[in-house]
C-alpha cells in the first residue's frame, strides 16, 4: 500500500510540473518589402539573351515572386524563387516594368516592392519612346461623380533630356475620340455626364517617338 501511495505521488507531481509549464505563442511575422537593384529604374537594358534581375533580401521572407509586364502588350511573366536574383528571357525592343512580392510561409500577408521600368534594347539606341503613361486617376474600373472630372497621369523616359506632350482620347466606346492634343500638362479637367467612359493617353517626346497607355475604363454616376 505504501508503494502505491509513493508511485501515485510521483505521478501526480510529474503531472503538476508538466501542467505548470507555459508555452510562448509566437505570432506570424509579416514579410518586408524588397528593395530593387537591377535593372535600374527608367534605364536602357543591354542584356543579350536573358535579363538578370536583382534585389536586396528582405526580412522575414521565405520566397519571392517576380512580376514582369510588357508595357506595350500588357503580357505578364511571373516566376517564384527563394533567392534574390533570377534570369528571365524577354523580347528585345520593348519597355517593361517589374516588381517583387515577398512571402512568408507562416502568414498569408505579402509585401510588394516599388514598380521599376526599363527598356530592353539589346543594343545601344540613341533615343527611345517614353514609357507608356501611367494612369493616376480615375483608376481603371472605378466610379466617380458626374460633373467636373480631372484626368491625370504621369510619364517617365530612359532619355532624361526629352520633353513630352500628350494627346488624350476619351469616349463611350473605344477611346478613339481626341479631346486634347499636344498638351504639356499631365492632367486634363473635363465635364462628363453619367455613363461608362473609356480613355487613353498618348505620350510623345521631342524626337518624334510616342507610346500609348492602353485603354482604361471608369463609370460616371
Amino acid at each position: 500500500m505504501k508503494k502505491i501511495l509513493i508511485i501515485s505521488f510521483c505521478v501526480f507531481s510529474m503531472l503538476t510540473i508538466s501542467c505548470s509549464k507555459t508555452y510562448e505563442f509566437r505570432a506570424p511575422v509579416d514579410p518586408a518589402a524588397a528593395n530593387l537593384s537591377k535593372p535600374a529604374n527608367n534605364t536602357q537594358c543591354l542584356e543579350v539573351d536573358k535579363v538578370k534581375f536583382e534585389w536586396n533580401k528582405s526580412d522575414n521572407t521565405d520566397t519571392y515572386t517576380i512580376t514582369i509586364i510588357d508595357l506595350i502588350s500588357s503580357a505578364t511573366v511571373t516566376q517564384n524563387t527563394s533567392t534574390n536574383t533570377v534570369e528571365i528571357t524577354l523580347t528585345k525592343g520593348k519597355p517593361y516594368s517589374w516588381q517583387i512580392t515577398s512571402k512568408n510561409k507562416s502568414t498569408s500577408k505579402t509585401a510588394k516592392s516599388e514598380v521599376w521600368k526599363f527598356h530592353l534594347s539589346g543594343a545601344a539606341d540613341s533615343n527611345h519612346a517614353p514609357f507608356p503613361a501611367e494612369i493616376i486617376a480615375p483608376k481603371n474600373d472605378t466610379t466617380v461623380s458626374a460633373g467636373s472630372i480631372e484626368l491625370s497621369w504621369k510619364v517617365s523616359d530612359v532619355d532624361v533630356g526629352d520633353t513630352h506632350k500628350f494627346d488624350v482620347k476619351l469616349d463611350k466606346t473605344n477611346a478613339t475620340t481626341v479631346i486634347c492634343t499636344d498638351q504639356a500638362d499631365t492632367k486634363k479637367t473635363i465635364t462628363l455626364t453619367a455613363g461608362v467612359y473609356y480613355w487613353r493617353v498618348i505620350a510623345k517626346d521631342n524626337n518624334g517617338n510616342h507610346s500609348e497607355s492602353g485603354v482604361y475604363k471608369f463609370t460616371v454616376q
